[in-house]
């Protein structure tokens, strides 16, 4: 015999985590300024989130001074606790393989693609990993963000 539980069970496959979102977009009505959009509301909101989050984790963490590699490491770990699936596609380079918040992508990609762009360059601000950085780069069946090394690499050096 079954009876409910008041403790919510949630399995999705890819994980979908729509919570944070949620409450990005809730907080970008609250404290939406007379002088913004709703989508530039929704970006700050992303962008201070992300750098709140960051924050508490150099808090906690002490890193030190973050190079590209450390600072990848640090955020493979915190976008694998957020469902984002990341992989390393190279030491310079993470590619995240899930959307946590697909289908509302699919719905207004520019907005809330352009909120996870604004909440990792938050992230990494909050972090203090410069030598990292979160890039718009989409790709079928993928997350529309990706990180790489600030550093530049051998094809966009110049001499």
């Amino acid at each position: 015999m079954y009876e409910p539980t008041g403790t919510p069970i949630r399995v999705s496959v890819p994980d979908r985590r729509h919570e944070l979102i949620a409450d990005l977009f809730v907080q970008a009505v609250v404290t939406e300024g007379a002088n913004e959009t709703a989508t530039q509301a929704a970006m700050r909101t992303a962008g201070q989130r992300g750098e709140e989050l960051g924050e508490e984790e150099r808090t906690q963490l002490r890193p030190g001074r973050l190079g590209a590699e450390r600072g990848l490491t640090l955020c493979e770990h915190m976008l694998d606790r957020h469902g984002f699936e990341p992989a390393r596609e190279a030491p310079d380079r993470l590619r995240l393989r899930n959307c946590p918040f697909h289908p509302l992508a699919a719905q207004a990609p520019d907005l809330v693609c352009g909120m996870k762009h604004a909440f990792l360059t938050g992230y990494l601000q909050g972090l203090r990993a410069p030598a990292v950085q979160a890039v718009l780069a989409p790709s079928p069946g993928e997350c529309c963000v990706a990180l790489r090394s600030t550093a530049p690499t051998d094809e966009t050096e110049t001499h």
